[in-house]
């Protein structure tokens, strides 16, 4: 596997030479990434070449239901489609994908197949590790989620995936995925060298027609990727160019798309912007406070995974923007905003500061802006603390955040809330 070696200047004046070795892995990406051709076109291909003529399709049921594109491709694939599989509910919990993997096992097949959002990408890929394992109950499948030790990941193969993604949380683009134990409603991660899909299919006309609340969050999701990747202390100049031209790609793309839905281009420059935005994310940085309290709010508030990065993102920045080596970095957000257009023009009052740049976004688009909105009561903010406290995420934030009164300090920011919790 290459890798790149980069050296950081530790005394904080910015030059980069041989101090502090950082480490970039450059080879983490999927084999295939295909855009320009329709996903029923490129699909049959894409399985021929990887040998594959027993395919499981794990599918959006909102998408199947609504539109005939899953027929569509089921028909493009022939007597190579051995089964479709539409159950997967939000948060991929557990009972859902040893469902999904009991009829994948039933059906003999060789590759998975995913047409839909994140929830079913990080499932397929745990159904993957459960027809691997022989897991066929909640126990047994969860003695395979990774508990931090590096040293104990499988590297064993998997039947292959490939993903269509129609949302814009780019899980596809990871060899991890989160799967949520229904019990405790805590969203375990499952790591798996080979977990990684062969390929990607990247559709335009498919996202077409993803609901708009739906494809815009996600899409706020993947911008919190690049705003956190560049607000990280562990930045390097490889990663802070790709999460720029990242998040140029996907403010333009996104404000493109909820100004003209037709507009394919405008999604094509958020798939190529989720694209980089991985790179970015796997080039050294960590990512911090949002991430971490978006890993609560969705398992165990409920809360789409997309809208957790609408509310908490601005959040995080204005409570990191007190202290200054965290706001000397979130001038790069500050400046991709503005790359992309998007930084106060047309009368209206400048953005200077990333939280506002992130805030405004969010209502440029019409997506939730506050804890109320997405039903979390004020009541709930001391457990929601105390829960993303347990979240690896919390150490790496830009600013030390010492307890779960910091983390409550933050949420308390995402007001106003609800006057009583939808969880209650």
């Amino acid at each position: 596997m290459s890798q790149i070696f980069l050296y950081q200047d530790v005394s904080g004046e910015g030059a980069w030479h041989c101090l502090v070795a950082q480490v970039i892995n450059t080879h983490a990406l999927p084999p295939a990434v295909h855009w320009g051709t329709s996903a029923k076109e490129a699909l049959p291909a894409v399985l021929k070449k990887l040998h594959c003529n027993r395919a499981f399709l794990m599918v959006s049921r909102t998408l199947r239901e609504g539109h005939s594109a899953v027929e569509e491709i089921v028909s493009a694939l022939g007597e190579t489609c051995v089964g479709v599989w539409d159950g997967m509910p939000a948060h991929t919990p557990r009972d859902a994908v040893l469902d999904a993997a009991q009829q994948a096992r039933e059906a003999h097949a060789d590759v998975i197949v995913t047409i839909g959002g994140g929830s079913l990408t990080d499932g397929a890929k745990v159904v993957r590790i459960a027809l691997e394992t022989q897991a066929t109950e909640g126990e047994s499948l969860g003695q395979y989620c990774f508990k931090g030790d590096v040293s104990a990941v499988k590297d064993t193969k998997l039947i292959p995936q490939v993903s269509v993604p129609t949302t814009l949380s780019a899980g596809e683009f990871a060899p991890y995925a989160g799967c949520t134990d229904p019990r405790s409603k805590v969203k375990e991660t499952y790591v798996w060298l080979d977990a990684l899909p062969k390929a990607i299919v990247l559709d335009p006309a498919l996202a077409q027609l993803t609901p708009e609340w739906l494809f815009l969050s996600t899409g706020l999701r993947s911008v919190d990727h690049c705003v956190e990747c560049l607000c990280s202390l562990s930045g390097n100049p490889y990663s802070d160019g790709l999460a720029s031209a990242a998040l140029t790609l996907l403010v333009r793309g996104l404000q493109g798309a909820k100004q003209k839905p037709s507009d394919l281009d405008a999604r094509s420059d958020c798939h190529l912007g989720i694209l980089q935005a991985v790179q970015a994310c796997q080039s050294g940085p960590k990512m911090g406070a949002s991430h971490a309290i978006g890993h609560i709010l969705g398992p165990a508030f409920d809360v789409p995974h997309g809208y957790t990065s609408c509310v908490a993102l601005p959040a995080v920045l204005r409570w990191n923007a007190e202290d200054e080596p965290s706001r000397a970095r979130q001038a790069l957000v500050v400046s991709a905003f503005q790359a992309a257009g998007a930084g106060g023009a047309g009368g209206r009052r400048p953005r200077t500061t990333a939280a506002d740049c992130v805030a405004g976004l969010v209502a440029d688009l019409g997506l939730p802006v506050s804890l109320k909105d997405v039903g979390v009561a004020k009541g709930d903010l001391e457990d929601c603390a105390r829960r993303t406290m347990h979240d690896p995420l919390v150490q790496s934030n830009p600013r030390k955040i010492d307890g779960w009164e910091d983390v409550k300090s933050i949420l308390e920011l995402c007001g106003p809330f609800a006057e009583k919790s939808d969880q209650a």
